[in-house]
Parts: structure tokens; sequence; C-alpha cells
């Protein structure tokens, strides 16, 4: 009689789900026992995983192919990963050399990508959606009073992305008190906007969080359920 893998994957799911559920009796230490060792495989298969992931995807095409047929350009990211393995030991601060191209070269693309990827196409857009006359299409696809309700809803998106970035604007005492008696209550009606908005997002994100948390929930539970369901006729 053949091993009947299938079975065996629905077993070990099965198991690991309720052993991750163990985490809710976490004050009994054998259930919560029992919920480390499904954390600690959960992290091992992640670790494994990705490391054959970089092996097969990385490493191979991208470095030894490449050394292969005479780039040997590639020795350079090569050494500088080396070089990052010597931060096992603190005292070496060779391995500071890596970390600094890192955080350079992810600093000018994070600008560079705020920037081109989405501060000015959204400035662009924001322009373009002030326009009454961008919906005259939509709105009578839509059926809508007047194009002027989606310039609203654009405005709308404009004051509260606007209000937002005021939020965390800071500056320093000086400079001429008629300036700062002609900013401040302009910046602290913007803030106000600001945390109203934020408030809304914040809700928003939590709302889908749970929703999400929810749903998973929901579905291991009738995994569980179904499960159990269709051993029956066999116990």
């Amino acid at each position: 009689m053949g091993l009947n893998l299938d079975l065996v994957g629905t077993l070990v799911a099965f198991l690991l789900t309720l052993m991750v559920y163990a985490y809710l009796l976490k004050d009994i230490p054998l259930f919560y026992s029992i919920y480390r060792i499904a954390a600690y495989l959960f992290v091992g298969v992640a670790l494994g995983y990705a490391a054959v992931m970089a092996w097969h995807s990385v490493l191979v095409p991208r470095l030894l192919l490449q050394l292969e047929q005479g780039h040997w350009w590639n020795l350079v990211p090569l050494a500088l990963c080396l070089l990052l393995l010597t931060k096992v030991r603190p005292q070496w601060q060779i391995g500071n050399i890596t970390i600094a191209f890192m955080l350079g070269v992810g600093a000018a693309l994070a600008v560079g990508g705020g920037l081109l990827g989405t501060l000015i196409p959204q400035v662009e857009a924001s322009l373009v959606s002030l326009n009454p006359l961008h919906y005259q299409a939509r709105a009578a696809l839509e059926g809508a009073i007047s194009p002027l309700i989606y310039v609203l809803e654009a405005l709308l998106m404009v004051v509260g992305t606007v209000s937002t970035l005021l939020y965390f604007y800071f500056h320093t005492e000086g400079g001429s008190r008629r300036l700062a008696a002609l900013r401040d209550p302009i910046l602290n009606l913007s803030t106000g906007f600001g945390k109203v908005f934020m408030m809304f997002t914040f809700g928003a994100i939590f709302a889908t969080t749970a929703i999400s948390c929810l749903s998973l929930l929901a579905d291991r539970i009738r995994f569980l359920i179904l499960t159990l369901w269709s051993w029956l006729p066999t116990l």
C-alpha cells in the first residue's frame, strides 16, 4: 500500500494549525511549548526556503554563471557580501563598507523613487484631476449631475495630502514676527485637518487588517471542520 502524500500533507497542516492555536492557552506551559515548536518549524522552513531560492535564483544565475562567462566585475558584489560576514565580530569594522554602500544605494533609490515614482506623478495627476473637463465623459457615462462632483472629490484628496504633509512640518523659533503671525494660524488649521485625515486613514487600515485576520481565522476553522468531517467515516 503506497503512501498517500495528500493525506500526510493534510494531517501535517491540521496538526500545525492546532499547534499555532495553542498560543491562545499560552498561560499553560505545555500549550505554550507546543506553539513554540510550531513557530520554530515555521522559521526554520522559511529560512531553508529562502536559502534555496537565494542559491538557485541569485547566486547561480547572477554570480557563478556570470563568472564562468568571464564577467569578473561580479567579484565586487561577492567581495562586499564576504565583508558583510565579518560583522559577526563587532570589533571588526571592515564590514561597515558594505553597510555604507547598502545605505547609500538604498537612500538614493528611495529618494529617486519617491520623487519620480510618487511625488511628481501625484502632483501631475492632482492638477489634471482638478480640471472639470477631464470628467465630462465619466459624468455622462455614470449619469452624474455635474463633473464638479469629481473635482470636489479630487480637491478633498489634495487637501488631505497637503494637510497631512504639513502636520509633519517643523520649524525653529526666530525670523519675522509678522511672518510667524501669518504662518502659525495656517499651520495650526492645516495640521488639524491632517490629524483628521490620519485618524480616518489609520481607522481604515485597522479595519482592513481586522477583516483580513478574521477571514484567515474563518478559513482555518473551516479547514479544521472539513478535515475532521472527512475523517469521520474512517474513524
